[in-house]
């Protein structure tokens, strides 16, 4: 996944986030939100909502408006209560593509009857979008009508609708979705809900004298939301380098490096080495040594966690091959680094002379990966 793609993933996780806490969140919203979260973690499907209306419905008109070649998703809800999702077979092949290749294809969609197995393969989707919506309305009076519902089974057509369903009235929301991210592929979806809930009510605790209510459901979605955004941040991939010096040099001087050469490197760099992230931001001095007989570099910082500079005569007189004990600083400010020293500079070339203060890097004489840098 590129950069581009985990920052579009965060700030949707984020947006969603501040939905649990922050005013009023209307059922339009929360439908968004369930659906985008739903889609990234059953499937890591980048899915948002580009456009969606809400209107109170009639059975005939929900049948009406129903997309081309639907999967008709039926509804188990509280109270006996039953209502109705249709998934146009842009979204239906997505769900699909991304179960069975991984990524979505390319290319029109062709139109055919959704099957058992469509239905089958799209119905834990399904339910982690009702269940997230739970989560998001729970301190809403909405959740009477849209809370508790869930995968029942499907339909391959439309017609037995007005024989299972209820004529009455329905809250329907007419959604169009964008889908993996950069207007990849657009589709369209049907959500119908009975109007008349038959739901429980927002569970709220607390003293109305202190003007004061909690919201369980709420409460428990902000933590676990905390949670996997936490276990995200901190599981991600960071590269940093221990670079020795750098030092520049015509290109000609380099050219005329061979084997056997001495690279003259900067006074003191074995106990001042620069550890760097990304695009050379420094992170902490360290110094060069040995841990059970690989080289490492152990990080120098000081109480208040501050990189600090070595000092240059602590190890004076001694050869870079004397280090020893070099090993990760204890908690409580420990960090691991990796025991490879990373050339990541150009050497300075002064033939066979070499100034006497200066540590250098012997080329060895032959050898076809004889390093340049030091």
């Amino acid at each position: 996944m590129s950069e581009r793609a985990n920052d579009t993933v965060l700030k949707r996780k984020v947006e969603a986030g501040r939905g649990h806490t922050g005013g009023a969140l209307t059922p339009e919203k929360a439908i968004g939100q369930a659906l985008a979260k739903a889609a990234q973690d059953r499937m890591k499907l980048s899915m948002r909502v580009a456009s969606i209306r809400q209107g109170r419905m009639s059975l005939a008109e929900l049948i009406e408006a129903l997309p081309e070649w639907p999967l008709i998703a039926l509804l188990h809800g509280p109270g006996e209560a039953m209502g109705l999702i249709a998934l146009a077979p842009e979204v239906l092949a997505s769900l699909i593509e991304m179960q069975t290749t991984g990524k979505i294809g390319a290319g029109d969609i062709a139109a055919r009857r959704p099957t058992r197995t469509d239905a089958a393969m799209s119905a834990a989707f399904l339910d982690r979008v009702f269940e997230e919506l739970d989560l998001l309305l729970a301190a809403d009076m909405a959740i009477v009508w849209a809370g508790g519902f869930r995968y029942a089974s499907y339909l391959e057509d439309s017609r037995p609708l007005a024989l299972l369903m209820e004529d009455a009235g329905y809250n329907g929301f007419r959604v169009t979705l964008e889908i993996g991210g950069d207007g990849g592929r657009q589709g369209k979806l049907l959500l119908a809900l009975p109007s008349d809930g038959q739901g429980a009510p927002p569970k709220t605790t607390g003293s109305a004298a202190q003007g004061q209510t909690v919201v369980d459901g709420s409460a428990a979605a902000i933590a676990e939301w905390s949670a996997r955004l936490k276990t995200a941040v901190l599981g991600a991939r960071v590269h940093i380098e221990a670079v020795l010096d750098r030092v520049t040099l015509p290109l000609s001087a380099l050219l005329e490096l061979s084997p056997g050469d001495f690279v003259p490197l900067s006074p003191g760099m074995i106990t001042r080495l620069r550890i760097e992230g990304r695009g050379r931001r420094f992170l902490a001095h360290g110094k060069l040594g040995q841990c059970q007989g690989n080289l490492a570099v152990r990080l120098l910082i000081d109480l208040e966690g501050d990189a600090v500079a070595p000092d240059a005569n602590s190890i004076a007189g001694r050869a870079p091959d004397d280090v020893h004990g070099a090993v990760a600083v204890k908690p409580p400010q420990q960090a691991a680094v990796d025991n490879t020293v990373v050339p990541s500079h150009r050497p300075t070339v002064n033939g066979d002379k070499q100034k006497a203060d200066a540590p250098a890097a012997v080329l060895p004489k032959g050898g076809s990966n004889a390093p340049t840098t030091a």
